[in-house]
């Protein structure tokens, strides 16, 4: 009788230690339950606006491509165009500095004096001419 008491009082210990297994196991899978709800809800708000954010960023990423590319003909129109300048002087240079030149040497004195002298000449014949108007 000894024995099936002890067998009784390991049996009722095995019993009491399976209930508190499965009362933590119920806790243990109410709480993955829980964290899938919550992971499951985070990914239905979350995963729309990333695909949206994403989305804005592909097409801003896109425009800086295109105004890139825009720039770098701008940039090679600007080069062309120094360029073009910089020939149109070389070429005209020497013809510049002769205009420039001669433009120096003209006598504004004299030129001054003979604008005088025709005024001096001209002036009497166009009074007399205003007479007859």
């Amino acid at each position: 009788m000894g024995e099936n008491q002890n067998d009784s009082a390991i049996l009722a210990e095995i019993r009491d230690l399976s209930k508190k297994n499965l009362f933590y196991r119920k806790i243990s899978t109410y709480c993955l339950a829980g964290m899938l709800a919550v992971l499951v809800l985070c990914m239905l708000i979350v995963v729309p606006k990333v695909s949206t954010t994403l989305s804005h960023i592909n097409n801003v990423a896109t425009k800086a491509e295109e105004s890139l590319k825009n720039v770098d003909t701008m940039s090679e129109s600007i080069l062309k165009a120094s360029e073009n300048m910089n020939k149109l002087v070389d070429d005209n240079g020497a013809n510049l500095a002769g205009a420039v030149k001669s433009l120096s040497e003209i006598d504004f004195e004299g030129l001054n004096k003979a604008i005088t002298d025709l005024q001096d000449a001209v002036g009497p014949m166009a009074t007399f001419m205003n007479k007859f108007r």
